[in-house]
């Protein structure tokens, strides 16, 4: 059971309908309702605070839409973070878009064990290695930083950096609420 009950529409508040309506409305789209009309994922627990809730899903937006790293490079970047927090959430819903980005299945299934992948794309190595830097290390060395300067210049790199740290925040609400996946969906980590 989720620790945030649902919000269904017609209970919200003047401020989480806004929020909801810019969700829904926004680049994401109506993928982020589920079948009772409520949000999914961690879109749900932000109509706790609706004024904080929008700034952190406006940043989500930007982040994945509107920035000047490859959808796979942004994908990569992600799972890294979700399987770092262990974020069944997280992880289910990226693992999709990071196949869609053409990530490969063995990229992927690297970065779900833990493991280094052999990457065939220097661009996610880029990303791998500076996003699993930070975790490890809380900082980039300068041979990674540099790598990571010379891949996707220096904007591209406070990108990756805000991103990493973005989807650390959604994977602290997915987990710290519990939050399932949808029904019929099989959690990704075992533990």
């Amino acid at each position: 059971m989720p620790r945030v009950t649902p919000v269904q529409p017609e209970a919200m508040s003047d401020e989480q309908r806004a929020l909801y309506e810019a969700i829904l409305g926004g680049k994401r789209g109506p993928g982020m309702r589920g079948e009772d009309g409520a949000l999914i994922g961690p879109f749900n627990a932000m109509l706790l605070n609706p004024h904080v809730g929008d700034r952190v899903q406006r940043l989500g937006e930007a982040l994945r839409f509107d920035i000047s790293l490859s959808r796979n490079v942004i994908e990569v970047a992600t799972l890294v973070v979700g399987s770092h927090w262990r974020s069944q959430f997280e992880w289910w819903a990226h693992e999709r878009l990071a196949k869609q980005a053409g990530v490969s299945e063995a990229v992927i299934a690297a970065i779900k064990r833990g493991d280094c992948p052999d990457f065939s794309n220097d661009d996610e190595a880029a990303a791998y290695d500076a996003a699993s830097e930070l975790y490890r290390t809380q900082r980039l060395t300068d041979a990674t930083y540099a790598k990571a300067v010379q891949r996707f210049g220096e904007a591209g790199v406070f990108e990756l950096i805000a991103l990493v740290g973005y989807y650390s925040l959604i994977s602290l609400l997915l987990n710290g609420f519990d939050v399932p996946l949808p029904a019929g969906q099989t959690p990704p980590f075992n533990d």
